[in-house]
């Protein structure tokens, strides 16, 4: 796997972040342009909610890889949305690695002068768990390696590609 993050340096980054955040807040708020601080506050409120949420379906590594990658990814930008309830706990690591290899393969093919916007959106059911990523332009040729556990499916427009990677729940 790519290079790990201790603590140290995750707090490292959520602080310069947070502080960022709150110049933010500060300047549109100095500019009198209140809409768009309290629409920063209710970004950044909902993301809480999400990370929050992440925490509570039993993928520790998985969580750590979504709450670390934009740091140990820069050209990346990954947004979360978790509303699942449950997660097949005995694939975390297999989740996790494949979100590895998918940044992997996405670097390759990346412009290193524009970042990479990325939706990752974590739903589930009585019956499956599925995590779909959403990201810009048409990735057909892009390989994605099927692992057992778990189906991989792909969607491509012209101007986005859907990873959908889903599994059974346990039991």
């Amino acid at each position: 796997m790519g290079k790990k993050i201790t603590v140290a340096q995750s707090l490292r980054h959520a602080r310069h972040d947070y502080l960022n955040e709150l110049q933010l807040i500060k300047m549109n708020l100095d500019l009198g342009r209140l809409q768009e601080a309290q629409a920063i506050i209710r970004s950044h409120a909902e993301a809480a909610m999400h990370a929050s949420r992440l925490s509570d379906i039993g993928l520790p590594l998985t969580e750590e890889w979504l709450l670390t990658a934009n740091w140990r990814f820069p050209g990346f930008h990954f947004h979360l949305e978790c509303p699942a309830v449950k997660a097949p706990a005995h694939l975390d690591a297999v989740f996790r690695d494949f979100l590895e290899k998918f940044v992997e393969a996405a670097k390759e093919r990346l412009d290193p002068y524009q970042a990479f916007d990325c939706a990752i959106l974590l739903v589930s059911s009585a019956a499956s768990f599925e995590m779909n990523i959403t990201c810009p332009g048409n990735w057909l040729d892009l390989e994605l390696l099927e692992t057992q556990g778990f189906t991989v499916r792909k969607e491509c427009s012209e101007d986005s590609t859907l990873i959908a990677v889903r599994a059974q729940m346990e039991g």
